[in-house]
């Protein structure tokens, strides 16, 4: 966007805000959505796997509750997460997202470790979490926890940068029936009908349904239609049950079916260029791309037992088993069922809090490939990890001082055994303010693809010279990719410090803020293995280097495989703000910094890698969100979100792309007609230019283009 228009719409949103504080003044009631309590009080129990005040925790912390995310006007479950500071959400098309914490984006960002009521939806096969996997019904959210930094010690490895605790909410409070009807341009369409149950035995249920469509959206570079039709269904069941003297009974199940469309970059394109002295050589000129058919599913079933036992020892056990499917086209089927078992016990030692756990996960797969693009050795594997985690809440001073100290061992089937340990110092010297300190490491697992996969990656273009000089030209050179050697692979590491400041100023005002420096060692990279002239009259020809239908033809071939010769430094500081200006009107502010340093003792490719790795991600952005409550029946929520530009090598690997930094507003109108009925108009992006937020780095798909949008939403409860 332009500064003029910049300054035009910001001049406009102040306006715009100095009207709603006059109308608040002028219209005092308030109604049940804000409350006047501590809002540094939200419970949470993602970090030390107990329910604790957010005061109480060491730890940079932040909570989405349900009326966040309905406000918010969000369709999708990364939408919700851009609220949370130390969190990155980029959109790649209509179902797929990059979403990662503190750096490190990619399609699939694999040191955020997603977990739904505990269990984690981290995908073995890529090290990430496939979104359009788990399409969630935003209604079924009571609450997200976001923990940002090194989480292993609680929930074992790839806890690295990041936890996010999707936590659903109790059957008992979602008795009676609810249906939300969703509509708007671009072909948005979403149906949501629940139905449950609650008696005075202490039993509960809940069964919830919906349904998602998007018709395509446009590419950014010409606007043609982009291909990204997304559709998607979800049933999910909930049972509770009180069983009283301190034990209850929860199970949940949960089958999703999704289908989406992408246009790949696939076909490379060339021209025949006439070079003296050797004749026509293949000139590279792009790709075209090739539309791309994918079909998903996931089915889980989860139990969990808690009890508090007669001396005070309060312990859970959850056992759960998932089966998916991924098909794209002819190019990959992965059938993948998961076990997970993961107990829990916790007891006071006089000023100790001592908590301990173990857990199991078994994750078999079955993947077929067409040997054309991706191949696969052994085409079926299990992976199993395994860990044992101590924790003690050390009380030093009452209700003043207290030292946390930590310890848990995993091990895994292709990576071995590693130890993680953690420790932090709070300190409260009021119950309106809390300073902490925290050291932590934690581990990321190769994943399957990285040892077992043999991608044909692309073409890039290398400038050469032939036998004959000054003879210099582009010449195509197509890319394999081969996996790491079987064990030459080991986990990444990370260890870091942080410190963070949580102030109450007032019953209506809070703050949170920190800053971290986090150290990585073996990382992974991918380096050169080598580069073959594939014609006798080309530099580096090796006979029978090149693949058998390259023979003799004017372009190289280089290889390439996995390795952990990465290593480098990310260093932040966060701040969140909450501020209740009236009773009815509600400013919620975030800002992220961020820094990545990166070097390697390896070849000049991996030492480029490093330098692009540090340009990957924005290094400033923030959100600004604004809840008012007009009166009784009407809502107005607007969100102001900003973010700096990066750049990115696109999946092709054929040239270095800019992706602009944005500022853009959503906007939500809603009129409650009683408690049981309301509807609400969503503009989204309706500032700034049409933006692409995102290359892809993982398949090499066309980018598209994020345009305003406008939904209308019904909402009736009975």
């Amino acid at each position: 966007m332009k500064p003029p228009a910049r300054k035009k719409y910001a001049i406009l949103l102040s306006a715009l805000l100095a009207a709603f504080a006059a109308n608040s003044q002028a219209n005092p009631q308030a109604i049940d959505d804000f409350s006047l309590e501590d809002l540094v009080k939200t419970d949470i129990t993602s970090v030390s796997r107990k329910s604790q005040s957010l005061i109480d925790v060491a730890a940079a912390a932040f909570v989405i509750s349900s009326e966040d995310i309905r406000r918010s006007g969000a369709q999708a479950l990364p939408d919700v997460l851009r609220m949370a500071p130390g969190i990155e959400v980029a959109q790649i098309d209509n179902g797929r997202y990059a979403v990662s914490a503190r750096g490190f984006n990619g399609r699939f960002a694999n040191k955020l470790l997603v977990l739904v009521d505990g269990r984690s939806i981290y995908h073995p096969m890529f090290s990430g979490v496939m979104w359009e996997l788990d399409p969630i019904p935003l209604d079924d959210i009571e609450r997200i926890e976001i923990i940002r930094g090194a989480g292993a010690v609680m929930w074992g490895a790839n806890a690295v940068n990041g936890i996010i605790n999707i936590i659903s909410k109790h059957s008992r409070s979602q008795a009676g029936g609810a249906v939300n009807l969703s509509a708007g341009t671009q072909g948005m369409g979403n149906i949501y009908a629940r139905i449950g149950q609650a008696d005075e035995s202490g039993s509960s249920w809940k069964l919830s349904a919906q349904g998602r469509h998007k018709e395509p959206s446009q590419q950014y570079a010409n606007r043609q239609d982009s291909d990204d039709r997304l559709s998607n269904a979800v049933v999910d069941f909930r049972f509770d049950r009180d069983l009283n003297a301190g034990r209850d009974l929860s199970i949940w199940a949960n089958a999703s079916q999704s289908t989406l469309d992408d246009l790949w970059l696939t076909n490379p394109q060339f021209q025949l260029v006439n070079v003296p002295l050797v004749g026509p050589v293949p000139f590279f000129t792009g790709f075209t791309p090739r539309r791309i058919h994918q079909k998903l599913h996931n089915e889980s079933l989860v139990g969990r037992y808690r009890w508090l036992s007669d001396a005070g020892i309060e312990s859970s056990l959850q056992l759960s088993a998932a089966r998916s499917g991924i098909e794209i086209n002819s190019f990959i089927d992965e059938t993948r069922n998961t076990f997970d078992i993961d107990y829990q016990s916790r007891y006071a030692i006089g000023p100790h809090d001592v908590l301990w756990g173990l857990s199991h996960r078994s994750s078999s797969d079955e993947i077929g490939t067409d040997g054309t693009y991706f191949n696969i050795q052994p085409a079926a594997y299990t992976q199993r990890n395994s860990g044992i985690f101590l924790h003690d809440d050390w009380t030093l001073v009452a209700e003043k001082l207290k030292l946390g100290l930590g310890v848990r061992w995993d091990h895994a089937s292709r990576n071995g055994s590693y130890v993680s340990p953690n420790a932090t110092l709070l300190w409260t010297p009021s119950r309106s303010d809390s300073i902490w300190f925290k050291y932590a490491e934690a581990p990321r697992t190769a994943a399957r693809a990285e040892q077992d996969v043999s991608v044909f990656s692309g073409v890039n273009v290398s400038t050469a010279s032939v036998p004959f000089p000054p003879n210099t030209v582009k010449i195509p050179t197509f890319i394999y990719a081969q996996p790491g050697s079987r064990g030459s692979l080991h986990a990444e590491r990370t260890q870091g410090i942080e410190l963070g400041y949580r102030k109450q100023f007032s019953p209506t005002f809070s703050a949170d803020m920190n800053v971290y420096r986090y150290h990585y060692k073996d990382l992974r990279s991918g380096g050169l293995t080598g580069v073959y002239g594939c014609s006798p009259l080309f530099p580096g020809y090796v006979a029978g280097g090149c693949p058998a239908y390259l023979q003799n033809a004017p372009v190289y071939f280089a290889t390439g495989a996995a390795s952990n010769e990465l290593a480098g430094w990310s260093t932040g500081a966060e701040l969140s703000l909450d501020w209740l200006v009236t009773p009815n009107w509600r400013l919620q502010f975030s800002y992220t910094w961020s820094r990545l340093d990166m070097n390697t003792y390896a070849d000049q490719a991996i030492q480029a890698d490093a330098q692009l790795l540090e340009k990957s991600a924005p290094h400033h952005y923030g959100s600004l969100r604004s809840q008012w409550n007009v009166d009784s029946r009407q809502q107005v929520d607007a969100w102001l979100r900003a973010s700096g530009g990066f750049e990115r090598l696109d999946a092709p690997y054929t040239t270095t792309i800019r992706v602009p930094g944005y500022v853009t507003l959503d906007l939500r109108y809603a009129y409650r007609f009683d408690k049981s009925l309301e509807v609400a108009l969503i503009g989204r992006n309706l500032v700034g230019a049409r933006r692409f937020e995102y290359v892809s780095d993982y398949i090499p798909t066309v980018a598209t283009e994020l345009a305003p949008s406008v939904l209308l939403t019904t909402r009736w409860t009975f």
